[in-house]
């Protein structure tokens, strides 16, 4: 199982459109219900910094490059977020409780 976290801030002029795009992003994977993924997008309660978290099964590719909206959404990140685009970064789970398959 791999785990990937992109965390980054916004001006807070950009946070609608992130947000927007992100519920774009979200209602395009509930239709497409892709296999062998877990996926949130958080924002930190009156902030303008998110976090993603994508959890991909052993042997599963990621399919959100291939989701027009989730595109769309990185398109929007990449536009809107402050210092160098975010990029997913890969981390080890060392202690969960339900949290992950």
């Amino acid at each position: 199982m791999a785990l990937l976290l992109i965390q980054y801030h916004v001006a807070p002029n950009e946070v609608s459109a992130v947000t927007d795009a992100v519920h774009a992003a979200f209602e395009a994977v509930e239709a497409e219900q892709p296999q062998g993924i877990r996926y949130a997008y958080l924002r930190r309660s009156g902030s303008a910094e998110f976090t993603a978290l994508l959890e991909l099964a052993d042997g599963a590719e990621n399919p959100l490059p291939g989701i027009e909206a989730a595109r769309r959404l990185q398109a929007v990140v990449a536009k809107a977020a402050a210092g160098p685009v975010p990029s997913p970064q890969a981390y080890e789970i060392l202690g969960a409780y339900r949290m992950f398959g």
